[in-house]
């Protein structure tokens, strides 16, 4: 069984995931924001778990301070879009140079849109969801034919569901910033409308910033979604 555990840390309070299997103890670090020690102290002697990768939602250096210094210890790769690569390792780009920084990320295995990474037992689907940048992606985490099949006999509030990790492009009843470098209004509503509200209702969603929610909360209180109807209303859709 997949589990979830989140450390917010950075100067813009980013959340970092830490996704483990409870029985195996691997486990895939998401968006490692900063404090790289502190991270590996969690892994190491709070989770007690084997990272077997580290995933980038996007470029910007609050949600990739720490990841080179995390990847060399525990000596796992580092994913992201290819979009993204021109972003990670420019300081002005990412924002790093904003707070007097010079952080960048050039060392990873680029991934692209519908990628699959086998991770924990999983098949983690890679989702495009440009709009907070050009290169932002999303993870999903479907069930496996085993947990489908489990949920069968069990009571709703005791069924497994599927996981979103959406970086900055889908929050709880609100969605990222597109007034950085790469970022775009339009294909940020395009994104979280016909890319991510499509997923199953059930889907628990983990963005990068505050508290998570559900792919159901987000079809009924998310301004993308209300946004998006007025726009084809005006334009006769």
């Amino acid at each position: 069984m997949l589990k979830v555990s989140k450390y917010t840390t950075g100067v813009i309070q980013t959340n970092v995931y830490f996704c483990f299997d409870d029985t195996s103890r691997e486990c895939v670090i998401i968006d490692p924001a900063a404090n790289a020690a502190k991270i590996i102290e969690i892994v190491e002697q709070q989770l007690h778990a084997l990272p077997q990768a580290i995933l980038l939602t996007h470029g910007h250096f609050d949600h990739m301070m720490a990841a080179e210094e995390t990847a060399e210890h525990f000596g796992v790769e580092i994913f992201a879009s290819e979009k993204e690569r021109e972003l990670l390792k420019t300081p002005e780009w990412n924002l790093s140079s904003n707070f007097q920084l010079d952080i960048e990320v050039t060392k990873f295995t680029a991934l692209k849109d519908h990628d699959i990474l086998p991770l924990l037992g999983h098949r983690w689907e890679v989702i495009a969801t440009p709009g907070h940048t050009s290169g932002s992606v999303s993870y999903y985490v479907p069930l496996t034919m085993e947990e489908e099949a489990a949920n069968a006999g069990l009571p709703e509030k005791e069924r497994q569901v599927p996981l979103l990790f959406s970086g900055d492009t889908l929050f709880r009843e609100s969605y990222g910033r597109t007034d950085f470098p790469g970022g775009s209004e339009t294909e940020i509503l395009d994104s979280i409308c016909n890319r991510l509200l499509v997923l199953p209702p059930e889907t628990l969603v983990f963005p990068g910033h505050e508290g998570m929610s559900s792919i159901a909360n987000e079809q009924k209180y998310n301004p993308a979604a209300y946004l998006t109807m007025m726009q084809q209303k005006n334009n006769g859709q």
